[in-house]
Parts: structure tokens; C-alpha cells; sequence
């Protein structure tokens, strides 16, 4: 058998943080009212993430980087689709002739 430390209160808390992600704000302070729980304990006992950023002047130069306008490279076309462009096209029907009525 497993033995639990956490007590219910921490389920509860775990279990309102859950829904909490999922609904409105309002129903979300409507639920921590009704069991009891405060909404800061909850954000404070968040985990920390794994990696931490250490200096954020390296990822703004990044930034600063990344708004120049991006050069616009021409599609490149296959073959087929280069043999299509170059065809003569002055004598023939369109294709909407086709589709109207005689």
C-alpha cells in the first residue's frame, strides 16, 4: 500500500489550479471561494521552469534581428510549370468561353 502525504487540501488546491486553466476567470474565483482556496497561494506554488534564462540582452538583439524585412525569394518553378509560361496563348479561347451559354 502507498501512503499519501499530501493532504485533500492539496488535491483540492491541484485540482481548482486544473479546471482553473480551463473556465472563465469568474467561475474560476466562483470555485477557489467555494472550497476555500486564496488564488495567490495557488500562482505561488507553481513549479519554477527547468531552465531559467540567465541574460536577456542576447535574446533582444535577437529580436531586434528578426524585425528587418525578410527578403522575397521568387518561387522556384519546375519545368512543366516554365514550359506553361512560355506558351503562345493570342489565338486560343479563354476558359470562361467554355462555360457560357450557346
Amino acid at each position: 500500500a502507498v501512503v499519501s502525504t499530501q493532504s485533500t487540501g492539496e488535491y483540492e488546491r491541484y485540482a481548482a489550479g486544473i479546471v482553473s486553466d480551463y473556465v472563465s476567470p469568474i467561475l474560476s474565483a466562483d470555485l477557489h471561494d467555494r472550497l476555500g482556496i486564496e488564488v495567490a497561494s495557488i500562482e505561488d506554488e507553481q513549479p519554477q521552469a527547468k531552465r531559467q534564462k540567465l541574460n536577456e540582452e542576447p535574446m533582444k538583439e535577437k529580436v531586434i534581428t528578426a524585425n528587418k524585412e525578410p527578403k522575397i525569394k521568387a518561387p522556384k518553378m519546375t519545368k512543366s510549370q516554365r514550359e506553361l509560361a512560355s506558351v503562345n496563348t493570342k489565338g486560343m479561347k479563354s476558359m470562361a468561353s467554355f462555360f457560357k451559354k450557346k
